[in-house]
């Protein structure tokens, strides 16, 4: 057995669960005054649910839901988003008008605005009394400007909105362009549009006068304006509403059409698709199947399956639409039935090749292993020339002796792919498999004269790194201290970001690498101090479009290292921690120092008091947290992967639910997972629920995102008590690649925060 690696005994240590106490002694009851502190305190650091969550119990008592615990409950579900518990919480409330200023009837106005209820939020912000000081009045105007918009008043909400603007100077242009678009009057519209400087609001010009066009019936004119624009699909949305007659709507229906078979955005093609469903329906097979070929390139799957369904029973194919409704299939999940999709695709001969190997790899997802291997084998018999094909269904037959414990057979079909097929994608993770087997199995210096030649054969190749590290763990095994400390000191004097360099620092003994320390100063740029003050101002008042805008305009600029930090500065300041490494990475590459500054921007954290308190209620190192959300989410909220999980964690919303209830959350919302505190608590009772499963921080990341059930079959591979084995037998590249970026990530955030190194000790 090849001897524990250091960097995982390290990081097991950091994510063990702390022990319940065997007795836990009653408590007096919290008074409610310190019960709304700790609420307000959990408000004012950014933990809107928390605060939720404390005030909870007073809620729920007649006796100390008093106007304080349920203005404080408002105010706490409005910023995680919880507009339907604002209005059960505020409606009706006798004391609304006489308590707490215009806060009570701005939050439910609020709420009826993001509820869609218009009428409602309109005589809600009606109620809300003016006030002289100009910031708060102009953010009342707003409030009620947007209800009039969405109600259809539209000269009402132009005088609104244009009041406004006098109100709240930094986004003033904003506010004169949204008065623009909804007023019916062109002389007035362009004093509008003379009164604003900014560029970059001038440049909606063209869209605010397409909105107006369209808000005073003037489809025609908005139609041309917003297809001048590039909004295709909604000028044909525009010219559908006035055609009265066939001819005129046959024509959009072939325009739209044509939208679709260009294909020039996902985002276009699923927009004029929704439309010639929601007009055209039923469509003509022909349509359906230029419908079904762009929803397979645009992601929508499940029209493309319904698409090509209709098109096909019409007999209207080729191959290549055979090809992508299997496809479909599978990005679906419905293994069972892409697999005799991909075996009736027998033409042309290298689109046959993948579908044979798509085929077997269908059979084997769907559970039917023996069939599968069979359809692999017929794809080496029948295909033997085509790279792609035949060096893909050597590789999985390799990966599945490997699940066997077959590793004899495994190794023999990986060194296979390397000698018939040395150029195809697959071999050098071929090579590096074949050598890890090599490694495991006891013949140390083949595996190390492999891991070499790999280096040297594949230099440029993923798998590179990986073998100069394990060629140094292999001459280690082999009894050759001097070949194995060449080998990691070249590794360890690479990339401090690399997962390899780190284990190389460990395994010398060295300490590991540390940013140098650098001041955490950065030069002023008032203008981009101004603009994130106007986004962040546009975001409170629900104006979320134009907020974008200007943290667009920032991300867009260009300048030297020095100005790059101070932007990633800016947008770290604002909780967007996305985007300040996106900034930080352009600035290191401009060649801002490796030090500590640049490090932290890189390698940021969000609300660091909540990361600190969840990783402290559910025993975890608030670094391993940390590393996992940067690798999850970049520390972004509103992230939204394409199977649905959402926030900083990346939670999926049914293991949400499940969550919650365990936690006994007083009430769930989907929504609640793009807010940080609850994908904090959640992610991490999720988290910690994996570690009392798993000894290993691999296997608890291995769990984490591909799932516990791959992980008991993964545990079975040959060789995968040494952690730093199981990393590598990983057979999906994105969860090996996962395991490594968190565990260097940890690294990494252990030589920038003192809290990130240090057990975290119960009270």
């Amino acid at each position: 057995m090849l001897p524990l690696p250091p960097v995982w005994v390290a990081l097991a240590l950091t994510i063990a669960p702390v022990a319940a106490p065997a007795h836990v002694p009653l408590k007096a009851p919290v008074p409610a005054d310190s019960i709304i502190a700790d609420a307000a305190v959990a408000l004012e650091r950014g933990r809107p649910w928390q605060a939720s969550r404390l005030i909870a119990v007073l809620l729920a008592d007649s006796a100390s839901r008093t106007p304080d615990a349920v203005m404080l409950g408002a105010r706490a579900a409005s910023q995680w988003g919880g507009w339907r518990e604002v209005r059960r919480l505020l409606e009706g409330q006798p004391w609304l008008d006489d308590a707490y200023g215009a806060r009570g009837r701005s939050l439910l106005a609020r709420a009826a605005l993001e509820l869609g209820a218009d009428s409602v939020a309109v005589k809600y912000a009606l109620l809300v009394p003016a006030s002289p000081v100009d910031s708060v009045e102009g953010q009342r105007l707003v409030l009620l400007a947007s209800a009039l918009e969405h109600l259809g008043a539209r000269d009402s909400a132009a005088a609104v909105y244009a009041g406004a603007a006098d109100r709240l100077p930094a986004i003033a242009g904003w506010l004169r362009i949204r008065a623009a678009a909804v007023s019916d009057d062109s002389v007035q519209r362009a004093a509008l549009y003379a009164r604003i400087d900014d560029p970059l609001v001038r440049e909606r010009i063209g869209w605010s006068e397409a909105a107006a066009h369209r808000g005073t019936g003037d489809l025609y004119g908005a139609a041309a304006r917003y297809a001048a624009l590039g909004a295709r699909a909604t000028a044909l949305r525009l010219r559908l509403a006035m055609s009265s007659d066939s001819g005129a709507r046959a024509g959009v229906r072939r325009d739209l059409t044509a939208l679709v078979t260009a294909r020039r955005s996902p985002g276009e093609v699923r927009d004029a698709i929704a439309l010639l469903d929601s007009a055209f329906a039923p469509l003509t097979a022909a349509e359906e199947l230029e419908v079904g070929r762009a929803a397979a390139t645009a992601g929508s799957h499940t029209r493309a399956v319904d698409a090509f369904g209709v098109a096909f029973a019409a007999q209207l194919e080729t191959p290549q639409d055979r090809f992508a409704y299997a496809t479909a299939l599978t990005r679906l999940g419905r293994h069972a039935e892409a697999a005799p999709q991909f075996a009736l695709v027998t033409a042309p001969r290298d689109l046959a090749a993948t579908a044979a190997y798509q085929r077997a790899r269908a059979l084997i997802r769907s559970g039917q292993d023996a069939p599968g291997r069979l359809a692999l084998d017929r794809v080496l018999r029948l295909y033997p020339r085509d790279t792609s094909a035949a060096s893909s269904a050597i590789f999985l037959l390799g990966d599945l002796a490997s699940d066997d414990r077959a590793d004899d057979r495994a190794r023999a079909r990986f060194r296979e792919v390397v000698t018939r097929y040395p150029s195809s994608r697959f071999a050098p993770t071929a090579a590096f498999r074949a050598a890890m087997i090599a490694l495991i199995g006891g013949d140390a210096r083949l595996a190390a004269a492999e891991f070499d030649g790999l280096v040297r054969r594949y230099g440029s190749s993923d798998e590179a790194g990986a073998a100069a590290y394990w060629a140094a763990r292999a001459w280690e095994t082999a009894g050759s201290a001097d070949s194995a400390r060449q080998r990691l000191e070249r590794v360890a004097g690479g990339d401090p970001g690399s997962y390899y360099t780190g284990l190389a620092v460990r395994r010398l003994r060295r300490p590991a690498w540390v940013p140098p320390a650098a001041k955490e100063s950065f030069i002023a740029i008032p203008d981009a101090d101004s603009a994130l003050a106007r986004a962040a101002l546009l975001q409170r008042l629900g104006l979320g479009a134009e907020s974008r805008w200007e943290y667009d305009r920032l991300l867009r600029q260009s300048g030297n290292a020095e100005r790059l930090l101070a932007l990633a500065n800016g947008f770290r300041r604002q909780g967007l921690a996305a985007q300040s490494i996106q900034l930080a990475r352009r600035a290191q590459a401009g060649g801002a120092p490796a030090d500590a500054r640049t490090y932290r921007l890189l390698y940021p954290v969000v609300l660091e008091d909540a990361l600190l308190a969840v990783a402290l209620e559910h025993g975890l190192d608030a670094g391993f947290v940390a590393a996992l959300i940067r690798q999850e989410s970049m520390f972004n909220p509103t992230a939204t992967s394409p199977v649905g999980a959402r926030g900083l964690m990346q939670v999926m919303p049914e293991l949400g639910r499940k969550l919650a209830q365990s936690l006994d959350y007083p009430v769930w919302d989907p929504v609640l997972l793009y807010q940080p505190d609850v994908s904090l608590q959640l992610g991490a009772f999720h988290l910690q629920e994996l570690s009392g499963r798993y000894s290993e921080p691999a296997h608890v990341l291995a769990a984490y995102n591909a799932g516990a059930s791959r992980v008991e079959r993964w545990s079975q591979r040959v060789g995968v008590d040494d952690p730093e084995v199981f990393t590598e037998r990983i057979p999906f590249a994105e969860t090996r690649g996962y395991v490594r970026a968190i565990a260097r990530n940890q690294e990494i955030y252990r030589g920038l925060y003192a809290w990130a190194g240090a057990r975290l000790a119960t009270p």
